[in-house]
């Protein structure tokens, strides 16, 4: 689906004539309009005199779609031929009444007048706050590339189609698009008009730790399809420009290899893979603005996962196959324990399953707080195999008896892989015995404890 400004593949380009092949060129071109095109665009424009002077009195005549320069990039994506680009165009004003997007221009108009940044942020998009879960992103970054374009990442680590249907309202979705659209058409409009010249985005796809599972849910293609399938290829002429993925998995190489052969030549062009995250390609580290700027844009992935219970940053521990992670902790009588963790995807999860691993959680309970005597062991959480398609696993315990705390995670079950677990875990303070509760750095104040240890068995 088309996120944040990935575009979709242009439609059926027909025969390639001469005219056309010759047209190409000033396609990609980012120069302003020359003569013969700006005659184009007056003839253009005089097809739809009428709508488009309605809009003026109404102050609904936006240079981002209505523009000399929205007109331009009309015509060069429908190689400078007026019949097409008219069909277009009446395509496109139909689009933005039955989306009501004339308020949606108004409004991300606005947040950018009203913005304190350098760029436009994601936090600016419609109902961001519920779609963040799902995706992460910079929607620009803060330096061009070397020809003056504009940098757009996205992670799609979180991407999950069914978990995104099930907790977010589909009608917010909607909207989530149409805002993040509009938002790009203006700051590329905007930012045309400041160089000089016709400026697209470099859109960057990281789909490290993504699995096919997140986007196989058939309710959200249909929904997909059916709201927004055609919106961006109706409305946003010839704003997207090269589109990199990265961290494609060998399937996903494949896959666009074999399809590559049916999608016209102009869409072949802007789609790149490159091999992990680009940081030994000199000549994206250069495209991208820098390796200091793609550190910046990776870091977004990472602070996907955010930080674990009461602020703890998580932590990822590699199971070796057939073995056993161990994570204890001594705790106190009103003591809090919080955990969350989950299984990242594997490169083989394609061949062989989603990864799993097996998490259980116990205590060995001592007869008083720092005595060594073992008195109970006692089970906390029940075995039972976690699998990376289900994200986030949370858990929490009062602790009511001093003693050992062990969270485990195993991979006994898998002679073939190792698996990857990220997880968090946080203590509260124990509190201060009663006598002792005005008495500060006496024997009875305890501060947060930490005290853990890691095993790892073979």
């Amino acid at each position: 689906p088309p996120l944040c400004g990935i575009p979709r593949p242009p439609l059926a380009e027909g025969a390639r004539t001469p005219a056309r092949m010759a047209s190409a060129a000033a396609i990609a071109c980012d120069s302003l309009a020359s003569q013969e095109e700006l005659e184009l665009i007056r003839q253009l424009r005089a097809k739809f005199e009428a709508e488009l002077s309605k809009r003026a009195d109404r102050g609904t005549d936006h240079p981002c779609l209505f523009g000399d320069l929205a007109l331009l990039r009309v015509l060069r994506g429908n190689y400078n031929e007026l019949e097409k680009s008219a069909v277009w165009l009446a395509r496109c004003l139909q689009q933005v009444a039955d989306c009501d997007l004339d308020d949606m221009v108004f409004a991300m108009s606005k947040s950018l007048d009203g913005c304190s940044t350098v760029t436009p942020l994601d936090a600016m998009l419609p109902y961001h706050s519920e779609i963040k879960e799902y995706v992460r992103a910079i929607f620009t970054a803060q330096k061009l590339t070397p020809a003056g374009d504009l940098v757009n990442y996205i992670s799609f680590a979180r991407f999950d189609m069914w978990k995104l249907t099930k907790c977010v309202e589909w009608q917010h979705w909607v909207k989530y698009m149409h805002g993040a659209t509009m938002m790009r058409m203006v700051e590329c409009d905007r930012q045309s008009r400041l160089q000089g010249r016709l400026v697209r985005v470099v859109t960057i796809i990281d789909v490290a730790e993504c699995t096919l599972g997140m986007f196989n849910c058939m309710k959200f293609h249909r929904d997909h399809s059916r709201d927004l399938g055609s919106f961006q290829e109706s409305v946003a002429a010839e704003i997207f420009g090269q589109v990199v993925v990265l961290n494609a998995p060998w399937v996903l190489k494949k896959l666009v290899a074999g399809l590559m052969h049916f999608v016209p030549e102009r869409f072949r062009q802007k789609l790149k893979l490159v091999n992990g995250d680009g940081t030994d390609d000199p000549d994206f580290i250069r495209l991208v603005g820098g390796g200091a700027q793609l550190r910046q844009l990776l870091a977004v992935r990472e602070s996907i996962f955010q930080t674990g219970p009461r602020g703890m940053r998580p932590e990822l521990q590699m199971i070796p196959r057939r073995g056993v992670f161990v994570h204890s902790l001594d705790v106190l009588p009103g003591q809090q324990l919080l955990w969350e963790f989950e299984v990242l995807p594997g490169h083989g999860d394609g061949l062989l399953g989603a990864s799993d691993a097996a998490f259980s959680a116990d205590a060995l309970w001592t007869d008083v707080a720092g005595a060594n005597r073992l008195v109970e062991a006692a089970p906390l959480e029940a075995l039972r195999r976690v699998s990376a398609a289900r994200g986030k696993v949370r858990g929490s315990f009062e602790v009511a008896r001093p003693g050992v705390i062990f969270l485990r995670w195993s991979n006994a079950h898998g002679p073939l892989r190792r698996k990857v677990v990220r997880f968090a875990v946080a203590l509260s303070p124990a509190p201060l015995p009663a006598e002792a509760s005005g008495d500060r750095g006496g024997a009875g104040s305890v501060g947060p404890i930490w005290a853990c240890c890691c095993q790892e068995r073979n």
